[in-house]
């Protein structure tokens, strides 16, 4: 069962829907996460929800236990989080009047993001819709932020596996992108009054081009 929805309003209400982790301010793109997990036990009572952002959700659980790096998330720290940020925003609202909102998600958000828009781009692969390249470039924020190096082991492959079917798809898009505009050029010069040369010669070229 999720946490009862009017206490994780008021839980959302006490923390002015910011982490409790990194202090930014999320609006909807926020989570009630479990201090302990489900899968250790922990219950859906609010006493155990912590409000975080999608990127340090992320990174809580993308430790990767069999390779450790860095410090891990434990549900002490994210208690401690949680009750020291809910105590300066019962004593101290005045720092909201002025404080800004960072709009950025972070690597982690952002690669999910830029994985969902090349999965879109994926189903327009027929040969008349060409043109869009698939994206990399918050997959190598990510690479430069140390972010991928946390993850498990089994999803860093795939995301790497990933990434490397996109870039030689991109190669092969940019390719057939080239020989298309060759071929208009010798479909344009073919038409032309001042080109002679018999019809059969762009056909051969299209079909060097795309193996038609």
């Amino acid at each position: 069962m999720p946490f009862p929805r009017e206490q994780v309003d008021e839980l959302l209400k006490a923390c002015h829907r910011r982490c409790c982790v990194c202090h930014r301010f999320c609006g909807v793109k926020i989570e009630t996460d479990h201090i302990v997990t489900k899968a250790d036990g922990g219950p859906d009572s609010i006493d155990n929800a912590i409000p975080v952002c999608f990127e340090c959700h992320a990174e809580i659980h993308s430790y990767n236990d069999k390779h450790p790096r860095g410090r891990k998330f434990r549900p002490e720290e994210l208690r401690g989080h949680r009750e020291q940020w809910l105590e300066i925003c019962r004593t101290k609202p005045e720092i909201f009047v002025s404080a800004t909102r960072d709009s950025d998600v972070g690597p982690i958000q952002a690669l999910i993001d830029e994985l969902e828009f090349n999965l879109e781009v994926s189903q327009h692969a027929s040969y008349d819709a060409l043109g869009c390249l698939f994206l990399d470039e918050q997959f190598r924020r990510a690479i430069r932020d140390g972010a991928i190096a946390t993850l498990d082991d089994s999803l860093k492959k795939s995301i790497l596996e990933a990434y490397r079917i996109l870039g030689r798809a991109n190669e092969k898009i940019r390719g057939a992108m080239a020989a298309l505009g060759l071929a208009a050029l010798m479909r344009e010069m073919t038409l032309s009054e001042d080109y002679k040369a018999p019809p059969y010669q762009l056909q051969t070229y299209e079909m060097l081009c795309f193996g038609f």
